[in-house]
């Protein structure tokens, strides 16, 4: 039987407003469908590692099904999500967690 989670999206998800239908583009996220106009701000769940830019159709693959991503943000192209961390890592200096957006983001 197919899991049917590839991902987990963080309970402070940060959606671009300009994302068309997002709750059908999580649907295809969560099971494994792959979403190749969404760019994700991720990292991988239970891993101590930074966090990461990647295109939404990678999801496609066999691999999320067994090391499921948790997804910070979604967002149309790939200079909103540079943007985004831009402005995350700019929130998490000013608190004083330089270089720990990951936690910054669990705790906000």
């Amino acid at each position: 039987m197919r899991k049917e989670r590839y991902c987990i999206f963080s309970p402070k998800l940060y959606m671009s407003p300009h994302l068309r239908m997002p709750g059908r583009i999580r649907w295809r996220l969560r099971h494994g469908k792959g979403a190749p106009s969404v760019w994700l701000l991720a990292s991988f769940e239970g891993e101590e590692t930074q966090l990461e830019l990647i295109n939404g159709f990678f999801l496609k693959w066999k691999y999320y099904e067994d090391h499921p991503l948790r997804i910070y943000a979604m967002v149309t192209t790939f200079e909103e999500a540079e943007d985004y961390l831009v402005e995350i890592s700019n929130q998490a200096c000013q608190v004083g967690m330089e270089g720990r957006l990951r936690e910054y983001l669990v705790r906000v």
